[in-house]
């Protein structure tokens, strides 16, 4: 038999993981920003 799980816990590990993934998101986002600005300077 497993042991109950507390539900504030499981919370606080779901919005870790979505705020994780949010930085990820976030960090791909700005990446390929950064990678159109600098393809739209090298053709100038």
């Amino acid at each position: 038999m497993t042991a109950p799980v507390d539900p504030r816990s499981d919370l606080d590990a779901r919005r870790k993981a979505a705020r994780r993934t949010a930085v990820w998101v976030a960090l791909v986002a700005v990446g390929v920003y950064v990678a159109f600005l600098v393809s739209g300077a090298v053709n100038l």
